[in-house]
């Protein structure tokens, strides 16, 4: 702040006239019109003593003191410190000079004040003269600015921000807070800072964005200069900047000057790095998870899906699911800690073999990939190349650990241009793998059972049951010596009012799995029960097998469901067969075994269906109480072309009749392969050659019709 006032002092001469001029008038009466006349504090003081000698009215109200108490003081009384100056007033030194001191008035207030003296004559004798300009609210006002000031600049550092100017004259930039010469990396001592130097410190895959963005700010008066970037500091770190700016221009229109902040937003960056890897990054692999691999199967997608609507084919991928077969045993052995160090090991092998040909995610115990360009060739050999990689043991908790692996694989466009679609179809790929025991399996529409239509009818499963239309089919089974029909397996057909007759092969595969199939079981033994006592009624004794399912044995309340049935019914155990496969028997061996003892004690006539397709073991067989082994229809129909499977064929009738048990073979589709299963000494025959499957209610009118003879009804036990 800078005050100028013209302070007009007679000289010494001119005092003198003016005395001669009235006589009577005081030595100082030249100085009342120049004190009493202003409105600014006035005070004559001696200046040796500093004793106050005259002071006007402006002085007194602004000290709130009276003319007496006041003269007679000294002037370094009414300073409120600093009381100990030793500036005296002497007329030699005494010249124009201002600085704020802080006068104290009668009631103690504090009065921030310039002081300017200078010398005069006074009565007679040398005085100074003491103009006092109250600059109080002045002061007041810059400590407030200097106090938001020192607070801006603790704002800008709690925020990492500093200011900054480029001057278009200098192309060179200066700053004026502390804080924009930290970020930038640069001392106070180095501004100002050329625009060179600058962009020497951004990094170089950031410096092309950051001056295209300078360059386009002074063209362009509608851009928005906002843009963030890396800086290398002095001392190597990195740290992300973002920088905003405005550009100024003068009345023509000429770039002056940008006036910009710059903020340090290196943290911010890290913490949506982090937030960003969680969301799209496996925290126990470092592999995508499914968030992100879903958005790299997409941008894969694109140009296929381009290609696709333009007639164009050559584009294409192959997305496959790993899934670890054993994975689970290592969680439950050896703790989850111990499993997801596993899981990492697995992540790296697939990672090394995949490598720039797709990405590898994954998602719990499987491991979903996406390979650029592949057909289905390609896709299976990197299917065993992945198994291959997978089949060297690992080392977990000092544990040489194998875990086996099995790949389902689907194709894009082929299958599917959209990721959910090719993701549910490399998972039924892979559950066809695990189905039919190999190691990778293509999807093939034909096997999948889990289309929308076939979801609508077992959501309508229960309904039918109960509407009818699931009934009872039969295809008989012949003895082969005596060619006489001594039984019928159950079949299941749904008769849809819509869609006709529906096979097992649709709807089974979904059922299986749920608490439909114990619906299902039921209501086929109810049926086979009340046929085989309809048939009774007339005269004739044909026992009929019913498939069980390995969920219907596991629930141990089997055999105490059909002695209700049977009750029910007024029917005897030995007119229904019950047929089991040798895979859903040995899923829990030993309660299997107890509960087919229960029912062979019932009587019971119990068959192993599909025989030779399972895994059970030859000690397992000898213990099992069954009456009857069922030939798979995949051994019967090759025996005549392949060798091997007449071999099994043989062995199988030769193993069954030393155990004591008879032997039925599936799939008689044709002469030459009843007269080879005759010669080898089966027992009973069941397939197209004798009869194909029929409704259960029409069997009595085709066995009288047929050159097969039924047997008389005897005695039930």
């Amino acid at each position: 702040m800078i005050a100028l006032y013209c302070i007009v002092v007679p000289h010494r001469l001119e005092r003198k006239a003016m005395a001669a001029q009235s006589p009577r008038a005081d030595a100082s009466a030249w100085c009342r019109p120049l004190l009493e006349g202003t409105q600014l504090s006035m005070l004559v003081c001696d200046p040796v003593s500093q004793e106050i000698l005259d002071a006007n009215d402006a002085t007194l109200a602004l000290l709130g003191f009276t003319r007496d108490r006041l003269l007679g003081m000294h002037l370094p009384e009414l300073y409120a410190r600093d009381a100990d100056d030793a500036d005296a007033l002497r007329p030699e030194t005494c010249r124009l000079h201002s600085h704020v001191r802080h006068i104290a008035g009668a009631r103690g207030e504090i009065h921030h004040a310039i002081l300017q003296r200078c010398a005069i004559e006074y009565g007679g004798r040398d005085a100074v003269l003491v103009v006092l300009q109250d600059v109080t609210r002045h002061v007041e006002a810059e400590v407030q600015l200097r106090d938001t000031q020192n607070e801006l600049l603790r704002a800008q550092a709690l925020a990492l921000i500093g200011n900054w100017i480029w001057d278009a004259a200098s192309d060179s930039h200066v700053t004026s807070s502390p804080e924009g010469y930290r970020i930038m990396g640069f001392r106070p001592d180095e501004t100002p800072v050329t625009t060179a130097e600058i962009y020497a410190r951004i990094h170089p895959d950031d410096r092309p964005m950051a001056e295209r963005a300078r360059e386009r700010a002074l063209l362009d008066p509608d851009y928005k200069y906002d843009i963030e970037f890396r800086l290398i500091r002095p001392d190597g770190e990195v740290r992300w900047l973002h920088s905003v700016a405005e550009v100024r221009r003068d009345a023509t229109g000429r770039v002056v000057k940008m006036l910009g902040l710059v903020q340090d937003v290196t943290e911010r960056r890290r913490a949506e790095e982090n937030v960003r890897r969680l969301a799209y990054y496996d925290t126990v692999t470092g592999l995508p998870n499914m968030n992100r691999f879903e958005n790299e199967v997409d941008d894969r997608l694109v140009p296929l899906r381009r290609g696709a609507g333009r007639g164009r084919g050559p584009a294409r991928l192959a997305c496959l699911i790993v899934d670890l077969v054993r994975f689970r045993d290592v969680n439950y052995a050896l703790t989850h800690l111990y499993g997801d160090v596993l899981l990492a090991l697995v992540a790296d092998r697939l990672a090394a073999v995949v490598g720039q040909a797709g990405v590898v995610a994954r998602c719990d115990a499987r491991f979903p990939i996406v390979l650029d360009g592949a057909d289905e060739d390609e896709a299976r050999r990197w299917a065993q190349h992945i198994h291959r990689a997978l089949e060297a043991p690992f080392a977990v908790a000092g544990i040489s650990y194998e875990i086996g692996a099995r790949v389902g694989i689907a194709l894009a466009p082929l299958q599917g241009l959209d990721f959910h679609t090719l993701l549910r179809k490399a998972d039924i790929a892979l559950y066809q793998a695990a189905h039919l025991g190999r190691n990778v399996a293509v999807y093939a529409a034909e096997d999948d059972p889990h289309t929308p239509d076939r979801l609508s009818l077992i959501g309508d499963f229960r309904a039918a049951i109960e509407a009818g239309q699931i009934q009872l089919f039969c295809q008989p089974k012949v003895t082969m010596v005596g060619r006489e029909i001594v039984g019928a397996e159950a079949l299941v057909r749904w008769v849809h009012p819509e869609k006709g007759c529906i096979g097992p092969e649709t709807f089974m595969p979904l059922i299986e799995s749920t608490d439909l199939i114990h619906v299902l079981t039921q209501h086929m033994l109810a049926s086979a029960v009340a046929q085989s006592e309809a048939w009774r009624a007339q005269g004739v004794r044909l026992p009929i097998a019913v498939n069980l399912s390995a969920r219907d044995i596991a629930a141990l309340s089997l055999s105490e469901h059909l002695r209700e049935l049977l009750e029910r019914h007024g029917s005897c155990a030995g007119l229904i067969g019950l047929e089991m496969t040798e895979s859903s028997l040995m899923q829990n061996p030993a309660e299997s075994i107890a509960e087919l003892e229960r029912l062979s004690a019932m009587g019971f006539r119990l068959y192993i269906d599909d025989f030779g397709t399972g895994y059970s073991s030859l000690s397992y067989l000898s213990r099992l109480p069954v009456d009857v082994i069922k030939i798979d229809h995949g051994f019967t129909m090759q025996m005549i072309e392949d060798r091997r499977a007449a071999s099994i064929v043989k062995s199988t009738v030769h193993l069954a009749h030393d155990l004591g048990m008879s032997v039925v073979a599936e799939g008689v589709s044709n002469a030459r392969i009843w007269d080879a299963l005759q010669a080898l000494g089966c027992d009973e025959a069941q397939g197209y050659f004798v009869a194909a499957p029929m409704p259960a209610a029409l069997l009595l009118d085709w066995a009288r019709a047929s050159p097969y003879r039924l047997q008389d009804e005897p005695v039930c036990a």
